[in-house]
């Protein structure tokens, strides 16, 4: 394949994937200065499923990739959460709310201004692009083999370092690396629908048997609705909306006649990368790893994980450094949030569990609060691990 690419000029940073991840590290690394290639196999506006929610600690992150890019996602009229319900199978339902709210927007809308900023920063965009190879040299990853998708055209790039942000079925990962998988298996199925019933400030998390359905308004009057299943019962996802009205709180207030984007499927979850960062090369955001959307926390990891991946990339064009350290900065920024979305990862597929915890909930709103705030970053998850908390959602 190396002989019949065509070699280009070198950059100091080829980003593969132009989601938030993506777009972000570009962003940041532009800014300090650094050639960038921004590469993504799809041509933007682009659809993504997903739950579509920035936990309300992403907004700070987007206010430090610049103004403009807050201004812009504010402009777009995004819907604006201030908290989470949570729903038990059996239909009861508790509250806790964020100390201030999170947005909600279309991937389409969002991704764009992303991108769009990665460019006025200074980095070079190219959509209709897939990368299929990793180039090494001496040992160190040096660059990509692409294909162009429009004419099928091969090209060999140079660079210093590649980031892999391609998400779920990263290519860069699995060149990297063992992709490891565990437990449990889910899949997750999403659609757009208009004119929902009660749908308010909430994001709301409706656990049933099987798999569990989150909802939220993304604004304009469209809620997303995803449904999230175990894989063995994935073909539950064909009957969408009849699968929708299994769950006591969900039932009967979406009309398939107002769906307003068709339903898409992603997943399975649950996996990591063994190596998120090599000689030459790093990963951020879902190609790095991704456990359960039921926290609703990816946005915010992309965003977050493009911060670390840039300054150590920063460093090591500039001195040489190891990229290593950011794998050491992903474990103390990230070891809590994984721990927790494990564990409620599991706690999901216990539907005794939520029902029990559900009403530990209600008598001690003041947990519901600290749960919510934890999974939505305002707090460090910690605080949500703490053994006096853990036995108070249990005993």
């Amino acid at each position: 394949m190396r002989g019949t690419a065509r070699v280009s000029a070198r950059w100091d940073v080829i980003v593969v994937g132009a989601g938030p991840a993506g777009s972000a590290t570009a962003r940041l690394l532009a800014k300090a200065g650094a050639r960038v290639l921004l590469l993504d196999r799809a041509r933007f506006p682009r659809e993504k499923p997903c739950s579509e929610y920035l936990s309300p600690e992403s907004t700070r992150v987007l206010e430090r990739l610049g103004a403009e890019v807050l201004d812009a996602v504010a402009a777009a009229a995004p819907a604006r959460l201030t908290g989470m319900k949570v729903v038990a199978p059996s239909g009861t339902g508790v509250v806790g709310r964020f100390d201030t709210f999170s947005f909600a927007l279309p991937r389409t809308t969002f991704d764009s201004i992303l991108r769009d900023a990665a460019e006025a920063a200074g980095a070079e965009v190219r959509e209709g692009v897939k990368v299929e190879e990793l180039v090494y040299d001496g040992g160190a990853v040096g660059g990509v083999v692409a294909r162009a998708t429009g004419n099928g055209k091969r090209e060999t790039i140079r660079a210093r370092v590649v980031v892999g942000a391609d998400g779920l079925r990263s290519v860069v990962a699995r060149r990297l690396g063992k992709v490891i998988r565990t437990a449990p298996y889910r899949v997750a199925f999403t659609a757009h629908v208009a004119d929902a019933c009660a749908v308010d400030d909430l994001g709301e998390m409706h656990v049933g048997r099987p798999g569990y359905v989150g909802l939220g308004p993304i604004g304009a009057g469209v809620t997303t609705v995803a449904l999230v299943l175990p894989l063995a019962e994935a073909r539950r996802g064909e009957r969408f909306f009849d699968e929708l009205n299994r769950f006591p709180g969900v039932a009967g207030r979406f009309d398939p006649r107002r769906i307003v984007r068709r339903v898409l499927a992603t997943g399975p979850f649950a996996r990591w990368s063994r190596r998120p960062a090599a000689n030459g090369a790093l990963l951020v955001g879902d190609a790095a790893d991704f456990f359960d959307p039921f926290t609703g926390q990816g946005i915010y990891s992309a965003l977050r994980g493009a911060e670390l991946a840039a300054a150590a990339i920063v460093d090591t064009l500039a001195t040489g450094a190891s990229l290593q350290r950011y794998a050491r900065a992903r474990r103390r920024e990230f070891a809590g949030k994984w721990l927790l979305e494990r564990l409620i990862g599991v706690a999901v597929g216990w539907p005794a569990l939520i029902e029990r915890v559900v009403g530990r909930l209600i008598r001690r709103p003041e947990l519901a609060d600290l749960l919510v705030r934890a999974t939505g970053n305002c707090i460090p998850a910690r605080a949500a691990l703490a053994p006096g908390v853990l036995a108070g959602l249990v005993l």
